[in-house]
């Protein structure tokens, strides 16, 4: 799947930043239009970071794939 390419409007929208610095969690959500179908999805997501020196050093990101899933067909 291509973000760029085969989705109108995709959008990673955080709602709420929580953290201490060395770990952030983003709360918020995903959505957009694919194109083949014409259908929308919206859905919730969290982005857990871990920080080392100021540089990123993993991320996970945890989200329903339901929605996004039913927008394919």
């Amino acid at each position: 799947m291509r973000l760029g390419t085969e989705w109108d409007g995709f959008q990673v929208a955080p709602d709420e930043l929580v953290g201490d610095g060395g770990s952030i969690v983003a709360l918020g959500h995903l959505s957009g239009t694919y194109k083949a179908t014409g259908k929308s999805f919206r859905a919730p997501f969290a982005h857990a970071w871990k920080f080392r020196d100021g540089r990123v050093v993993s991320f996970i990101e945890y989200t329903d794939t339901l929605p996004m899933q039913q927008a394919l067909r």
